[in-house]
């Protein structure tokens, strides 16, 4: 097992020791160690996406055009949602 350290907000060190506190994490080092591993990979599958990106021929203009056109789709949600511009 590793151990690191690592500097927190205060409110972030209080709602980990009101867990410890209510019984809901063994430790603080728990309670964290808990919150990481329910997070998903983002770095892995970043990995895996740019792989096979690669394996498929996507190149970066790809990307950007689909970039563009996901950020159009959020916008116009967001104005349709919203009743205007978001």
């Amino acid at each position: 097992m590793a151990k690191i350290t690592i500097s927190i907000p205060d409110e972030i060190a209080e709602k980990a020791n009101r867990a410890v506190a209510a019984g809901l994490a063994g430790s603080v080092s728990s309670y964290f160690a808990a919150l990481a591993q329910r997070e998903p990979d983002w770095a892995a599958a970043e990995q895996i996406l740019a792989e096979l990106s690669a394996q498929a021929g996507v190149t970066e203009t790809d990307l950007a055009d689909a970039d563009a056109a996901l950020d159009a789709a959020e916008r116009a949600v967001a104005e349709d949602s919203y009743g205007g511009a978001a």
